[in-house]
């Protein structure tokens, strides 16, 4: 229902319920007692014994309401225990404490702890020890391993190769893309490859588009996907050796011309293997679009190549005066998806081609013409960490794997990795902590914060990967995540932290830069709360604000800091910086 609508319903609601009281009112006998007006109290209601009867109930009432408030205040369960060191001033103390047993985390999980970066020292705790799901905090972990074991100088890569003579510009025979599970790939790179396809002398292909998607292995959903209630969302996208735009496509509807008229549907990017099934209609006020995505299970008869394709259903409707919107979903085998995107750019470009992909391997005997490199892998996990992208994460995953045991790149070879990490380098006891994705999406992963806290603490030492690592969170107020969140505060700008939230779930790690310079690491897990996650972000804005100013600050409207949470302006995630590409000779 549209706002003008659901306005214009509850007016007439009310005026029609105004005026049956007022019938009720005036057809009542005087005999009756019941509204006898002798005289009026100072609220201008009619004085009457019922209506005195009444006022003696209403009493009642409160008082009853007001007990059922004490006996509820009886049954909170006991305070929040804070261990603390004399090290953290007393007011910073009392903050995180009233944070922490706030009554709206009442019968939540909650760990958490403060830790000097420089020492190690503990500075306060509570509930350190509890393993709690932590949700995209399991990304700090990802991230690190990767940044430590591929270095950040590390490139992702996308080879092109020709398979028969190329003569005159025209090539007898066929394209090879054989991919590294690239997660940058969006589609301005694909734009340019096509260009310089073009450039090194591809003006007619013959043949096929080929992708070589052999890097990784054929499972291409983490654990937890499964989990999914919405599986179709762009945040549990496919992993593959091929991707473009991150496994996702974005569906722009705006309105028609007129009332009546379908409304302008767009795909992008432009695929043969996607599908567009449905019919928005353009209307004065619009009822809304639904969206959703499955596999295309026609695609195996109707196109060259075996495989799935991506249909997407569309249906509702958009006002007549409505801007446009944007909306997100996955895609299906990734791999063709990625092919028929590049046929679409070639052509585009003026390349005279067939829109025909297959899968198969790199033949012998073919030449390499073109290597699309990513931006750096320290790049890469800055986008990874500010905005917190599930499909960047598990390509790190398999990438890892692929690097470390060879290809093809599994999850299980990766989370080898990534424990490895965190065992032999960060001293983490096996079987202390759950590990089974490397995005944390659904519940598959448990940490503790003294263990969360640990890892910011040993990457703080960590020469090689330190800045890389700390630069790629978001920071209060300022960007990524938490870009709408502590402002005008002092963590605004001294906090920088890694957020996580799932239904029941909210997570906040990183550092605090104290007003004596001092950097502090913290961790702040919370899981099994009743009401919205904005309960628990007013708990992680009241902490962090006490540690960067050391407990002195209080906000103007106690509560209001975060009061534009819940409505955070969205902004599409940044594409990566410049790509480089090499063109080999001979």
């Amino acid at each position: 229902m549209s706002a003008v609508r659901g306005l214009s319903l509850l007016l007439a609601w009310a005026m029609s319920s105004s005026a049956w009281a007022a019938v009720d009112r005036s057809s009542r006998s005087p005999s009756s007692g019941a509204v006898t007006v002798d005289a009026r109290d100072a609220a201008g209601e009619p004085t009457t014994k019922a209506s005195a009867s009444r006022k003696v109930d209403r009493k009642s009432d409160r008082k009853k309401s007001d007990r059922k408030k004490a006996d509820k205040k009886e049954l909170r369960p006991p305070p929040r225990e804070l261990a603390a060191s004399a090290a953290l001033p007393a007011a910073v103390r009392d903050k995180i404490a009233a944070a922490l047993n706030a009554e709206d985390l009442d019968g939540a999980d909650v760990g958490f702890i403060v830790t000097d970066v420089a020492t190690g020292a503990v500075l306060a705790e509570s509930g350190a020890d509890a393993l709690i799901n932590p949700a995209s905090n399991d990304k700090m972990v990802t991230s690190a391993a990767a940044l430590s074991t591929l270095k950040p100088e590390y490139r992702f890569k996308t080879e092109y190769f020709v398979q028969g003579r190329l003569k005159d510009g025209t090539l007898d025979g066929n394209l090879v893309v054989k991919g590294y599970g690239d997660p940058s790939v969006v589609s301005e790179r694909l734009v340019r490859v096509a260009n310089e396809l073009y450039l090194f002398g591809i003006e007619k292909i013959t043949g096929d588009v080929v992708v070589d998607e052999t890097w990784f292995d054929g499972n291409e959903e983490a654990r937890g996907w499964e989990q999914e209630d919405a599986p179709d969302r762009a945040y549990a996208a496919p992993v593959n050796a091929l991707m473009v735009n991150y496994n996702a496509v974005a569906v722009y509807v705006r309105p028609g011309a007129a009332p009546g008229q379908p409304a302008i549907v767009r795909v992008d990017p432009p695929s043969e293997r996607v599908t567009v099934k449905g019919e928005v209609l353009t209307e004065a006020v619009g009822r809304g679009v639904r969206l959703s995505s499955d596999k295309d299970v026609d695609a195996v008869a109707s196109r060259d190549a075996p495989g799935t394709g991506t249909v997407l259903t569309i249906e509702g409707s958009v006002g007549l005066r409505d801007s446009p919107e944007r909306i997100y979903r996955r895609v299906y085998d990734p791999a063709l998806h990625f092919g028929s995107t590049l046929t679409t750019y070639l052509q585009q470009r003026g390349v005279k081609m067939k829109h025909s992909v297959a899968r198969g391997v790199v033949p012998a005997g073919a030449r390499l013409v073109l290597v699309d490199k990513s931006p750096a892998l320290k790049d890469v996990v800055s986008t990874l960490n500010h905005y917190s992208n599930n499909v960047i994460a598990e390509a790190l995953v398999k990438a890892m794997g692929a690097e470390v045991f060879g290809a093809p790149g599994t999850f299980e070879h990766g989370l080898a990795v990534g424990r490895q990490y965190l065992e032999q380098k960060l001293g983490f006891a096996p079987g202390s902590y759950v590990y089974e994705n490397g995005s944390g999406l659904n519940d598959v992963n448990r940490f503790t914060a003294r263990q969360l806290a640990q890892l910011v603490c040993a990457v703080a030492a960590d020469y090689e990967i330190a800045t890389e690592w700390f630069t790629s969170l978001a920071v209060a107020g300022t960007a990524g995540t938490i870009s709408h969140r502590m402002k005008d505060t002092p963590a605004m700008r001294h906090l920088r932290a890694k957020t996580g939230t799932l239904r029941g779930v909210s997570a906040l790690s990183g550092t605090v830069v104290q007003p004596s310079g001092n950097v502090v690491a913290f961790s702040l897990l919370t899981q099994g709360y009743k009401k919205g996650a904005t309960v628990v972000w007013k708990a992680q804005t009241q902490i962090g604000a006490a540690l960067a100013s050391d407990g002195t600050w209080e906000p103007d409207d106690k509560g209001a800091d975060d009061a534009d949470d819940a409505v955070a302006t969205l902004s599409p995630t940044p594409w990566p910086p410049p790509l480089e590409m090499t063109a080999p000779g001979g």
